[in-house]
């Protein structure tokens, strides 16, 4: 039989997927991240299934859409239940599992992890086995933030020593777990809380940008869609209200957590290569979602830009995958469970929607699919090659947002009612409704009364 790999899973909070090194568009140093990526294969259209994180992060656990969990909003209560987590499968197959640092999936009691070091208030309430209570063994605790300080959530200075800081504890932590896990294969996750706010660097740090320097985005220009939504002091956190200096200092803080983060994964990945575990360890680097990162003159999140669905992904394994290959083809974040199944020979979880990338991870061969979904309250998307429609409704009736991607990039000149364009919006609104139709997955059904499509899930519950 076949050894079993370990696998790494790399979680990095509200990162712009163009805010990384390999890129080479906004001058981030990110030089472990990029090795992953140089070494491994890069999947350049990848995208969440949701630009929230909690409703994210259950996309990737379960491989499922959101109206599928049912999870659409970070206070989900209560959580849905008898949702299959990858991590509750995997221990199936002999996996010990682990999550270090943000889980962010508060009241999923089956969310499958059998040791947890936890840094977010909303998974330790209690703050046992938490960051908190790190610190105060250091008597720093008066400087953790709940982000509830508005001042502190945009642009706080922190107290906090680099060698105690939120990144450094996270990697420390995960070392500590590879140091006494006695028994492989492991699942572990390694999830840093930022980017995502507060934007406050820990003293004495290494690297840092200079405002003045930092390269910003070429589409400075407010928008505003449809759909955003209000993210109460993230809406006001933009160019236009504070102005381009205080924008440049926190986009420059935003890419000094990112080098930070990066410089601790290099620490996690060289402890491996020391204990002779980086061989037949599958690390996958990845994002919840995104961020404007300066897009649009904004920080921090709103529904459904390519900024904020947009997400890194990246998978390494030495001798196994393609190496420095560079994935042009689409891929979501719902695809990690699929994938790990067919890399392992594990059968598939009936309840698993998205599609296995093992043949673009281990030969040339490229993702087969011609579009992407993504979805928040009231509101569907698909996104194509070439074009992006959003459609909801509200109370006063349909809206809908349609971008030629080819002309129009960054989302600006919404032609949902351009009449040139009726053949492209009806395809695309057809498209969305059959994929809607086809990944339902209803809790409460008659098999007697009702007829539904031959999925997978459907065969499985009609016995």
């Amino acid at each position: 039989m076949v050894k079993r790999p370990n696998i790494l899973l790399i979680m990095t909070d509200q990162h712009h997927a163009d805010c990384l090194g390999y890129t080479g568009r906004r001058g981030i140093k990110t030089p472990h991240i990029d090795k992953l990526a140089a070494e491994g294969v890069n999947f350049t259209q990848a995208y969440s299934g949701h630009g929230t994180c909690l409703p994210s992060r259950s996309c990737y656990l379960t491989g499922m859409y959101a109206h599928a969990h049912g999870i659409y909003g970070n206070d989900t209560d209560p959580f849905p239940e008898n949702l299959l987590s990858l991590g509750n499968f995997l221990q199936r197959y002999g996996y010990q599992t682990a999550i270090i640092g943000k889980k962010h999936l508060p009241r999923w009691n089956q969310a499958g992890f059998q040791y947890e070091r936890l840094c977010y208030h909303a998974d330790a309430p209690l703050r046992q086995l938490h960051y908190y209570q790190y610190l105060q063994n250091f008597n720093l605790h008066h400087w953790y933030d709940y982000l509830g300080d508005v001042t502190k959530f945009c642009l706080g200075e922190e107290h906090i020593p680099v060698e105690h800081s939120l990144e450094n504890w996270t990697a420390d932590e995960t070392i500590k777990y590879l140091e006494q896990v006695a028994v492989e294969p492991f699942f572990l996750m390694a999830s840093f809380e930022r980017p995502h706010p507060p934007l406050t660097l820990p003293q004495n740090i290494t690297y840092v940008y200079h405002p003045e320097e930092i390269v910003l985005p070429e589409n400075l220009e407010y928008t505003e869609s449809s759909f955003f939504f209000d993210r109460n002091v993230e809406l006001l956190w933009t160019l236009r209200h504070y102005g381009e200096k205080i924008f440049r200092t926190a986009l420059a803080k935003y890419y000094t957590l990112i080098t930070l983060i990066d410089q601790n994964i290099g620490r996690i990945v060289e402890y491996l290569i020391r204990q002779g575990l980086r061989e037949n360890t599958l690390i996958i680097f990845c994002a919840d979602h995104g961020d404007f990162a300066g897009e649009y003159g904004r920080m921090a999140k709103g529904y459904p830009y390519d900024a904020i669905i947009h997400i890194p992904f990246v998978w390494n394994w030495p001798g196994v995958f393609q190496a420095g290959k560079r994935e042009d083809g689409f891929a979501q974040n719902i695809d990690l469970f699929p994938t790990i199944c067919d890399l392992l020979g594990l059968p598939q979880p009936e309840s698993v929607q998205g599609q296995s990338l093992l043949p673009a991870l281990t030969s040339t061969r490229s993702t087969n699919r011609e579009a992407v979904f993504f979805e928040s309250v009231c509101v569907k998307s698909i996104r194509t090659k070439t074009h992006k429609l959003n459609y909801g409704f509200t109370a006063e009736g349909e809206i809908g947002e349609l971008f030629d991607l080819t002309k129009d990039p960054h989302e600006y000149r919404n032609v949902f009612v351009n009449k040139a364009y009726a053949d492209i919006r009806e395809n695309l609104l057809r498209r969305l409704l059959d994929w809607w139709i086809e990944t339902q997955q209803p809790i409460n059904f008659s098999r007697r009364d009702e007829k539904f499509p031959p999925t997978g899930w459907f065969r499985k519950n009609t016995g």
